[in-house]
């Protein structure tokens, strides 16, 4: 089906346009009621229409009346992102009026939305229409979420986009003094955010640990304590990989022909059940696993 003059208007604009913008290019306001009428283009709130394959979360932000930022941009940009059910949008400062996320006509004020998470910025920062840039997004994250979580995402940020690594340098340096030398301890080294909350949080005990260390007929392995303790953390993703499973086993039974004591945690250990993690690796130590 041929894409008529008005869609075309809203794609060159990135997905969604302004009333304004489509009346400069000659649509009037009898041809935007008719098209978003009949599903050809949506309303997505007061002055603002998109065209119907617009994603899900793109639209909801959008209705509030900003764009996509934080951990709900990183997780679309594709870095990993620590779960949660709330959207968090980038609203210009001078911006009023906020729409639910759910319905263009129920103002945000007036509702309890405790899953809409509103970011004050300048909306002048680097992105398109939809969605803040990831650097925009990390400033976002910053302000917004706790020093494990802010770790683990800007840690899988650099890890799989280094040649951010500049511009996060020039974000550290703006930052609150007080909260400069943990930024800057950020290095991407980790290659899952899974990995980064686990060294976050072992990080207290002062353990010899390192990260990513290279064995010899095994490959690279997530962390070894002292000599011989190695622990391996599983992504979320492990559990549908059949392949990377019986990899793994495999490993592990090569490290333990080795001489190693290995201790895998999985994705929900890590971020969901610590006391369970705390408690086997305090038992290795006791029992001299790692020496």
């Amino acid at each position: 089906m041929r894409m008529d003059s008005l869609s075309r208007s809203i794609r060159r604009r990135g997905g969604l346009a302004a009333t304004f913008e489509l009346y400069a290019d000659g649509h009037t306001r009898a041809r935007l009621s008719a098209a978003a009428a009949s599903g050809t283009i949506i309303r997505v709130r007061q002055g603002w229409y998109a065209t119907p394959d617009i994603h899900p979360v793109f639209l909801e932000a959008a209705r509030v009346g900003g764009r996509l930022t934080c951990l709900s941009a990183l997780d679309f940009h594709g870095y990993w992102s620590y779960p949660t059910m709330d959207l968090h949008v980038a609203v210009d400062p001078r911006s009023c009026r906020l729409r639910t996320r759910r319905s263009k006509v129920t103002r945000l004020s007036t509702v309890d939305d405790a899953r809409t998470r509103v970011h004050w910025r300048d909306d002048r920062e680097g992105g398109g229409r939809f969605i803040l840039s990831p650097v925009a997004c990390l400033s976002d994250l910053i302000a917004c979420q706790p020093d494990e979580v802010v770790a683990a995402v800007a840690g899988s940020v650099l890890h799989k986009s280094p040649q951010l690594y500049p511009q996060w340098t020039d974000l550290v340096s703006r930052s609150a003094g007080c909260h400069r030398s943990f930024l800057a301890s950020i290095d991407g080294v980790c290659e899952s955010g899974t990995e980064s909350i686990f060294m976050f949080r072992i990080s207290p005990l002062g353990l010899p640990i390192r990260r990513q260390v290279s064995i010899p007929g095994v490959g690279r392995v997530d962390f070894r304590i002292g000599e011989k303790l190695i622990i391996e953390v599983d992504g979320a993703e492990y559990h549908t990989d059949p392949a990377k499973f019986e990899a793994d086993r495999r490993r592990d039974a090569v490290l333990s022909r080795l001489g190693y004591r290995v201790l895998r945690f999985s994705y929900f250990q890590v971020l969901f059940a610590w006391d369970e993690v705390e408690a086997a690796l305090v038992g290795a130590l006791l029992r001299g696993d790692h020496l």
